[in-house]
């Protein structure tokens, strides 16, 4: 065992102690308060059974201890002794009382010893598993200040070159010292900067496209707002046309704002996903009934083969499927045909097919199409009901 790995077993045995200590401290509090919960509801139940309304909190009261071989046989052999306010005594057996508690103080006693064996044999574990990414940033730690002590005066002056370069990069440079040992590195941090920049890009390209969407719909609120405010008192068809058009921009806005979130969550790993073993023939044969259930203005058909089995999240395949059905109708002619199909590729992996006779895609904006608010025709993209962001969830 390193000296580094005995440093750490040390401190994961410290920390385990401290545990133990603080959960054994917590337990002895949690019987203590159980035992005279237990005293106070014995001696209440019986005075108010004994005394009834004529109970009153003040009256006198003893413990009778028996003499007995050990703390049990004395608890047991005790007696409970009260007065009512003319001085009539009243003697309770504790035995009966005892009998009746024990068994559960018994399986409490027998919890609480397996939940401090568990943290007696077991803590040391759990420190160590909850200290390792501490452990594992002081070696990575301790590796660069060997680098750093192994390079010579010459190979720091040439780091401290390569780190003026970078401060005066602008942000559409790459970096170049031409240094042939220095080439590594710069290849390294050329692509972290080019991945940054990319991702920066996007980020702003997004925001920048959320804000034009949102703005549309806000404006059209605002809009009929007025309208509403000049002339909807009084005449009922700009009421209604307005109400109606305030209740169309509104869903889209929430639509639009579900699927940003979607977005964001995916891009930030927190979207859960329940992968399982799934029949995308039957997923397929879902969407299929859905769509002509909605939808009769087009010739849906559906090419399936059976057993066409998939490991994934079948909520999120669905809402897949649905996007890619959901385009093709609205850019598919009314009466056109939109065929869904399900089969197995060149290696027996799950294929998903939706084909439609609609207007195509332009070849140029084939490698667009997955992008985030793309769309080919931007003068069809809100009359359409479209949001700019199916097939972006689609592809994520």
């Amino acid at each position: 065992m390193t000296n580094e790995n005995k440093r750490v077993t040390s401190t994961a045995r410290t920390i385990s102690r401290s545990w133990f200590r603080r959960l054994f401290g917590t337990l002895f509090w949690i019987d203590l308060l159980i035992v005279l919960s237990l005293c106070l509801g014995f001696a209440l139940y019986h005075e108010k059974a004994v005394l009834g309304e004529s109970w009153e909190i003040g009256i006198p009261r003893s413990l009778e201890l028996y003499n007995g071989r050990d703390l049990w046989e004395s608890l047991r052999g005790s007696h409970y002794v009260f007065w009512d306010m003319q001085g009539e005594q009243y003697v309770i057996p504790v035995q009966a009382y005892y009998d009746a508690v024990s068994p559960f103080c018994c399986a409490l006693l027998i919890l609480e010893g397996l939940m401090l064996a568990k943290q007696l044999f077991f803590g040391g574990r759990r420190a160590r598993k909850q200290l390792r990414p501490l452990n594992e940033m002081a070696q990575r730690t301790r590796e660069l200040l060997d680098i750093q002590q192994r390079f010579g005066a010459s190979d720091g002056e040439k780091l401290h070159d390569l780190e003026d370069k970078i401060k005066s990069m602008r942000p559409e440079e790459t970096l170049r010292t031409g240094d042939r040992d220095l080439q590594g590195l710069e290849s390294a941090i050329n692509s972290l900067l080019a991945r940054m920049h990319e991702s920066y890009r996007q980020q702003t390209q997004f925001v920048s496209d959320a804000s034009h969407e949102l703005r549309t719909p806000i404006a059209v609120i605002q809009g009929y707002a007025g309208m509403l405010d000049r002339w909807g008192k009084s005449d009922e068809k700009i009421l209604d046309e307005s109400i109606a058009a305030i209740k169309s921009e509104s869903e889209y806005m929430k639509k639009l704002v579900d699927q940003l979130l979607f977005l964001a969550r995916g891009d930030m790993g927190r979207a859960r996903m329940e992968k399982k073993r799934m029949s995308v023939s039957e997923l397929i044969k879902e969407v299929y009934e859905d769509s002509t259930l909605i939808d009769r203005k087009h010739d849906w058909r559906i090419d399936i083969e059976p057993d066409v089995f998939a490991f994934g999240d079948h909520d999120m395949l669905k809402q897949c499927a649905r996007i890619l059905s959901d385009n093709a109708a609205k850019y598919t002619p009314e009466g056109g045909m939109i065929r869904l199909r399900a089969k197995k590729g060149p290696n027996g992996e799950a294929m998903i097919e939706v084909q439609d006779s609609g207007i195509g895609i332009p070849k140029d904006d084939v490698k667009y199409v997955f992008d985030r608010f793309y769309r080919s025709d931007p003068a069809r993209g809100r009359n359409s009901g479209g949001t700019g962001l199916g097939l972006a969830i689609a592809k994520w």
